[in-house]
């Protein structure tokens, strides 16, 4: 059973209408993100007959009381692993983006029995660009995020967006400021150096060779540094390459499951 003093985050669970014993997926967001922008590789997966689980990291969800919860990329994970055991604690295949990234590995590293595989979308453990990281941290010692600000993030990670995919997809502002500066510090900070390195499971990183938030040079780096790791470059996309191609992407994860794991005997 789940730790009782860990809080369940929201999970959306979409199952196909034969699943059959597919690993299910998990989506972790990042930063200030939400749900919404897994709408389109969850609707691919599910065509695949792959059950995905999205998720709504401690906080983000409307209407949530965190009141005692200390917001850390470790009590992100003890959130997540819980949400697994809840639903049978049967291995599944973390899918983390950025922020979520860190996430899905800290879970990767801690509780490896309930992780198949993890998959990192743009993300590596590497120092953020400092540009990003200065803008947020003026925005935290104001106490909020204005809207120039906003602007300049959401077109560094999605690039041009119409009116109505703008209102959509910048949601993930909306949450209390608390849990979106102790979210912010823990994305900022990242994974202990120890983490990477105490993953047992495959590991597979989607990344967008036009990404401004972690270059493909990272990335590349990370993925040669150790064992059982592999890279997945997608051409000319940018940080949200979930968002931007989502059959590529999808067709990269299938692979990935299809070749990368096999339930024990």
């Amino acid at each position: 059973m789940a730790d009782s003093a860990v809080p369940l985050p929201f999970v959306d669970v979409r199952t196909p209408a034969d699943a059959g014993d597919h690993v299910a997926a998990v989506l972790i967001h990042g930063w200030a993100s939400g749900s919404l922008y897994w709408e389109p590789l969850a609707a691919k997966l599910l065509d695949g007959g792959r059950s995905a689980w999205i998720l709504d990291l401690p906080g983000y969800h409307p209407g949530e009381d965190l009141s005692g919860f200390d917001w850390t990329l470790d009590s992100a994970g003890e959130s997540v692993a819980a949400a697994i055991e809840e639903r049978g604690g049967k291995p599944v295949h973390l899918v983390g983006h950025s922020m979520g990234g860190s996430v899905a590995l800290t879970v990767a590293a801690n509780r490896p029995e309930l992780v198949a595989t993890v998959t990192l979308v743009s993300m590596v453990p590497a120092p953020p660009n400092e540009g990003f990281k200065n803008l947020l941290v003026s925005q935290l010692e104001q106490g909020f995020f204005d809207a120039a600000t906003k602007a300049k993030l959401m077109n560094a990670w999605y690039g041009p967006l119409t009116d109505q995919e703008m209102a959509t997809l910048s949601k993930g502002f909306d949450v209390p400021f608390p849990v979106l500066s102790a979210s912010a510090m823990a994305a900022m900070s990242g994974v202990e150096p120890s983490v990477p390195g105490r993953v047992q499971a495959p590991l597979l990183v989607i990344a967008g060779t036009g990404d401004r938030v972690r270059s493909i040079d990272q990335m590349r780096e990370f993925v040669a540094a150790g064992r059982n790791r592999q890279l997945k470059p997608v051409a000319d996309a940018g940080h949200t390459v979930h968002w931007e191609r989502p059959d590529e992407c999808a067709q990269a994860l299938q692979e990935f499951w299809n070749t990368s794991w096999h339930p024990p005997a």
